[in-house]
């Protein structure tokens, strides 16, 4: 299964302090032969949420470039299949979602982004600990895990 996982799950996977973690370790591990996708936008999100959350002091000092470190590392050796898709595409599709729902739902930008490349990246799956973002994506029609 190609799922999309965004910045939470990613977050909760890799961080043991997370309050998710145990749920995305769980998760992963259920699946049959899952192909989680890494794109260019989860670089972004995902590298930059690492080094908030040391910020923070929600990991110790360090350990957002290790654990950084350790993704990239992992990507490369394909254990997270590195997707490309194309960004106007993309911005366009997050443009039709917010004509679609965004009357009717509660939805950021970022979360509309996330799923719109879920949908450019013909996906099977979209896991995520945000409510908000899960029911954007049921709403687009995507199976939300």
């Amino acid at each position: 299964m190609r799922v999309y996982a965004d910045t939470s799950w990613w977050l909760a996977y890799k961080c043991r302090r997370d309050r998710h973690h145990l749920k995305a370790v769980s998760i992963f591990d259920r699946m049959d032969e899952p192909e989680f996708i890494w794109t260019p936008w989860h670089r972004v999100e995902v590298f930059n949420l690492l080094r908030q959350a040391e910020r923070a002091h929600l990991v110790n000092s360090g350990d957002a470039r290790r654990m950084i470190r350790l993704l990239e590392q992992e990507v490369r050796l394909g254990y997270w299949p590195h997707v490309e898709f194309e960004w106007r595409d993309a911005v366009r599709t997050a443009c039709e979602l917010s004509a679609s729902h965004g009357l009717n739902m509660l939805i950021r930008g970022m979360d509309l982004f996330h799923v719109a490349i879920a949908i450019e990246t013909s996906v099977d799956g979209f896991l995520s600990f945000d409510a908000d973002q899960k029911a954007l994506a049921d709403q687009a029609g995507l199976t939300v895990l």
